[in-house]
């Protein structure tokens, strides 16, 4: 395999691959995009909610603020959020402050509106739901057979380690089913 990185900054990586068949990058593909663990918020648990906002949408919202993720730490992070009006609350409230980006609103509260929670983020894929996306993957194949691939990060991962971690997730997927099938 050759591979040549065109273009690469903190969250997109461009890079050419030949020596790769059209099934494998095609997996490869969709492990970055439904195969990595990643944190998102999962539960959410409301001591006081006096926003316009009901709890299950403003839960919504947070489950998808993208969180910082790094795979050799625990599966489950405890978050937390106090804030009153008015203000607008934003992700680098969030204690400890793991999100990707700090600007991201959640609420805007009024004069005497309230919020005060506790949340649960854990670990899973985007297979399971769409909060748990990485980032994106695309490729297309050129005249000579090799691969042009642009890969976008949505914070969680620098696209590097999404590439790497892609070919853990591959490789683990592969000798599992080596392994059964040795079973059989």
């Amino acid at each position: 395999m050759e591979l040549k990185i065109s273009e690469q900054t903190d969250n997109k990586i461009k890079f050419n691959i030949k020596g790769m068949n059209p099934q494998f990058a095609n997996a490869f593909r969709r492990t970055i995009i439904s195969g990595i663990p990643v944190l998102a918020i999962e539960k959410v648990k409301f001591y006081e909610n006096s926003s316009v906002m009901n709890d299950e949408i403003l839960s919504h919202r947070m489950g998808l603020i993208p969180l910082k993720t790094d795979l050799a730490s625990p599966k489950t992070v405890s978050l937390s959020l106090e804030a009153k009006g008015p203000k607008t609350v934003h992700s680098r409230e969030l204690k400890p402050n793991i999100a990707a980006y700090d600007t991201i609103p959640i609420i805007k509260l009024a004069e005497n509106q309230e919020i005060k929670l506790e949340a649960e983020a854990v670990l899973g894929t985007g297979r399971d739901h769409i909060k748990w996306q990485p980032g994106l993957a695309s490729y297309s194949k050129n005249d000579d057979g090799s691969y042009d691939f642009f890969v976008e990060s949505y914070g969680q991962m620098s696209p590097k380690d999404l590439i790497l971690t892609a070919i853990k997730v591959l490789n683990s997927q592969l000798d599992e089913f080596k392994t059964k099938l040795q079973e059989k």
